[in-house]
């Protein structure tokens, strides 16, 4: 594992072509970690592998919401939260509510690449998931337990799961995006995006359908078909 360092060209964030250089700052597994954790904690945002794709991941605090939704050149809105275990989840979102059906799917399919929206109190919920990578599970162990994620790519583009779609995405970044990270894992094996199901008191519903397949997040529910709330 390697780490790079990308700072965006003057000019507006996410403008097309913006000219970065290929990274710098070749590290070992250890440092190429603790870097990135520094440039977390200082409100950066950093290109991390998962279990399916890249993200573009930070501190779970408001205005990294707003810089990763700025290169994505999305509207600013919730992220996924990603932690290392589901009590890490517990303990830093004790908001909220596990029913039985969410507590089954993440007994099925944690770590893993299904993402579990659930109901906090706010209007969206809040989407977790627990990810299998090793890197991004070691980079959560330096980060606090919990970072704030999304796929890198800009909307509407296919996520980045090469080393070459990875600087396509970051030659976009824009000089008030700040320094942007990599911890570059090389190339990640073919995979569709993780899996998205809203869990309520009410029922489930897959809002995604991904790297989990329809069917098996029905079985794992059963004997509560997908719209009823299991009793």
């Amino acid at each position: 594992m390697k780490w790079r360092e990308w700072t965006g060209a003057p000019g507006a964030a996410g403008a097309p072509g913006a000219p970065v250089g290929p990274g710098r700052a070749l590290a070992t597994e250890d440092e190429a970690l603790d870097r990135a954790a520094a440039l977390l904690d200082a409100g950066g945002v950093v290109a991390h592998p998962t279990s399916t794709v890249y993200g573009l991941g930070g501190r779970p605090w408001p205005d990294v919401d707003a810089r990763i939704a700025a290169i994505k050149r999305r509207p600013p809105g919730p992220l996924i939260r990603l932690a290392a275990s589901r009590e890490a989840l517990r303990e830093a979102l004790p908001e909220t509510r596990w029913t039985e059906a969410a507590r089954r799917l993440a007994d099925a399919f944690w770590p893993g690449p299904l993402t579990l929206v659930l109901e906090d109190g706010s209007d969206t919920g809040v989407a977790v998931r627990v990810d299998p990578h090793p890197v991004v599970r070691r980079l959560l162990d330096r980060a606090g337990g919990l970072l704030t994620s999304t796929s890198l790519n800009v909307t509407g583009e296919s996520p980045a799961r090469t080393g070459r779609e990875v600087r396509a995405a970051l030659s976009g970044v824009g000089s008030s995006a700040g320094t942007v990270g990599w911890l570059d894992a090389g190339d990640l094996a073919g995979s569709a995006p993780s899996t998205l199901v809203r869990v309520t008191g009410e029922g489930v519903e897959i809002l995604r359908e991904g790297a989990v397949p329809a069917a098996e997040v029905a079985r794992a529910l059963a004997p509560h078909p997908l719209g009823e709330s299991p009793r």
